[in-house]
């Protein structure tokens, strides 16, 4: 897609200030702008993947927003015509001038963007001067003083556009619903083992906090999120022309399932919110060491928002974070129900690490059956050395491919909001140390002690069962294996980045260098995988094998702006193999889908869109 946006400072010659924005924005009444800005933005996140699409709205925002006086320079230097165009408009641009134009709303502004053509190019020039804005100078001469120290400079950039990476890079709706139902469906099985101080298990909790039960709450979800996927079926210009399209009447939007009011009204209640509790929720994160340009807490909170005071409509304010409520948005509703300092919280972080861990080994224990002849997955194993009396744990899984071993950790947790927004290096590096570096510590730990270069200190492993130890594969067993791959498996999805897995290697290499390993073991740099990534190559296992696509990964040495997505479809295309939906999301997915349409009693609307 295109490079470098264009700036208000390209256009005028200088810098704007926040003052000069402030100025515009003031002037515009607020309901009316948000929900332009809001419809705007909804418009790019759906057609921003079709270049055909994505060049018909930045022309037609060229056309109805650019001042008249930088219209003609505005489309010479997009280029549209080109295979390689310049942005004008971008959806970080516009969700930052909706969160400034709350933070100065106007209660006496009497302009209105959508019936005022001086007024709406105003907002035009707010947006062209946002885009200077996104980027402080401060930030620039960071970069300027980090220049010529290549980690210094990747990390300054890992931290400065972290943001911009996750609004970009959203989970798969249908295999994030999926997960969240089987994670449900574990803590419901390990009810008796995570227990909270009032002694609730975590689906009572969920329903108690929600008023809905899980399948319900993602039940509504979903079919919100299908009323607005549909609509890339359709011309990107049509949402303008008739806005109505995308505002929905809560009476009218369920309509055609079978719920009571009831489950409908609670839905709402917790869903939709008004545009002054927004502005309410942005000046509060006001006052967070949290940058501004990066922290949209409100609008990832609420989605929705209603569009009238009747609160009668509503619309959706930025569509990646609708998917977010369907994918991590479980877990955050959750989280966050709790202060920082209660015991249930990291209670509950700590469940979720380990319901994050058996359903990953429940993924690969399926793709690598165990058979009379074969026995290539290991969950959990240990070392049969006892250290200080106690079993040490190898990692969370091993497979064995023959004259290669592949060590795997799974990390279930997340970055908080002031480590990936504060914009404080320090900060975000320590909160990648704090979750995933013990991780990186223990494969890479377990690998000397597999194949510590002195044969007499070489360590075995095996399972334990009722507290005894059986062996899996025996010192004698492991001088077969030439190579060794590390893997560490996450499921938060801005440690997506290049950037992240760029520098968790450079820590592994780290760690792996003062370790006394046999020479002659290859040991392949970090893999960071989501659970996600994961699904998409168990999805092709027999195709592929692991072990080839993660020397593929690693030939790339972590381009910093590089996804494993794209590395691996360009691998399965050079294949020839047809990317195909992961059997297990699907059949879950199936279910779920099936479960939605017997509630509903005219299924006139297509929930099978997308990729399912």
């Amino acid at each position: 897609m295109p490079s470098l946006p264009i700036s208000y400072s390209e256009l005028r010659g200088s810098r704007p200030t926040e003052d000069q924005l402030v100025e515009i924005l003031s002037d515009l009444k607020t309901e009316p702008t948000f929900m332009s800005l809001a419809m705007w933005n909804l418009m790019m996140s759906l057609y921003e993947g079709n270049l055909r699409g994505y060049k018909s709205l930045q022309g037609f925002f060229i056309h109805n927003l650019v001042p008249l006086d930088l219209k003609t320079r505005v489309e010479q230097a997009a280029a549209l015509n080109s295979d390689s165009p310049r942005p004008v408009f971008s959806r970080w641009q516009l969700l930052a001038v909706m969160k400034k134009l709350l933070m100065e709303s106007n209660p006496s502004a009497v302009n209105d963007p959508r019936h005022n053509d001086p007024a709406r190019r105003k907002l035009g020039e707010a947006c062209l001067m946002m885009t200077d804005l996104l980027f402080p100078e401060e930030q620039d001469k960071r970069l300027e003083t980090a220049a010529g120290d290549r980690e210094k400079v990747s990390d300054e950039l890992m931290a400065q556009m972290l943001f911009q990476f996750e609004l970009y890079h959203v989970p798969d709706v249908y295999q994030a619903v999926a997960r969240n139902i089987e994670y449900f469906d574990i803590f419901s099985q390990r009810s008796a083992e995570f227990r909270f101080s009032d002694q609730q298990p975590l689906v009572s909790k969920f329903a108690r906090l929600t008023g809905l039960e899980l399948d319900q709450y993602l039940r509504m979800y979903f079919s919100i999120w299908v009323l607005h996927n549909n609509l890339q079926n359709g011309d990107p210009l049509t949402i303008n022309s008739n806005p109505a399209i995308i505002n929905f009447d809560k009476e009218r939007v369920f309509a055609l399932m079978d719920l009571k009011s009831k489950d409908r009204d609670v839905f709402f209640r917790a869903a939709v919110k008004t545009l002054a509790t927004l502005t309410k929720g942005v000046k509060s994160d006001a006052n967070s060491t949290r940058l501004w340009q990066f922290d949209y807490t409100p609008f990832r909170n609420y989605p929705l928002v209603y569009n009238s005071e009747s609160e009668q409509g509503f619309t959706c304010i930025a569509y990646p974070f609708l998917t977010e409520k369907l994918a991590s948005g479980v877990y955050h509703t959750i989280l966050s129900s709790w202060p920082d300092k209660h015991q249930d919280r990291a209670l509950f972080q700590g469940y979720w690490g380990k319901v994050f861990e058996q359903f990953v080994n429940d993924r690969l224990r399926d793709a690598y059956p165990t058979s009379p002849l074969l026995d290539r997955f290991h969950p959990n194993p240990f070392f049969r050395r006892r250290q200080s009396g106690s079993l040490r744990e190898v990692c969370d899984a091993v497979i064995d491919y023959g004259d290669a071993l592949v060590l795997i950790e799974h990390k279930g947790g997340y970055l908080s909001l002031d480590e990936k927004y504060s914009g404080d290096i320090s900060k975000l590096l320590k909160g990648v140390a704090d979750k995933f570096g013990r991780g990186i510590k223990q494969l890479s730990r377990s690998i000397e002690s597999l194949f510590h270069e002195t044969q007499a200190d070489r360590d075995s492993f095996g399972q334990v069962d009722e507290g005894s130890w059986k062996s899996s594969l025996s010192v004698d067993d492991l001088k077969r294996i030439r190579r060794v791959y590390p893997v560490l498996v996450i499921q938060d999805f801005s440690m997506t980045i290049g950037f992240m897995n760029r520098r968790l290697n450079r820590q592994f290499q780290e760690a792996i260098e003062i370790l006394r390993v046999d020479p002659s073991i290859q040991v392949s740099p970090l893999s960071l995988l989501t659970i996600e990534n994961l699904e998409d190559v168990l999805a092709h296992i027999g195709d592929l094998t692991l072990t080839e696509v993660l020397d593929e990964y690693a030939r790339y040495d972590n381009v910093p702006l590089s996804t494993f997505n794209e590395i691996f479809r360009s691998l399965l295309k050079r294949k020839g193999i047809e990317q195909q939906r992961y059997g297990w999301s699907l059949k879950k997915g199936e279910a779920f889908l099936n479960s939605i349409m017997g509630h509903f009693k005219d299924s006139k609307l297509d929930l099978t869109s997308g990729r399912l």
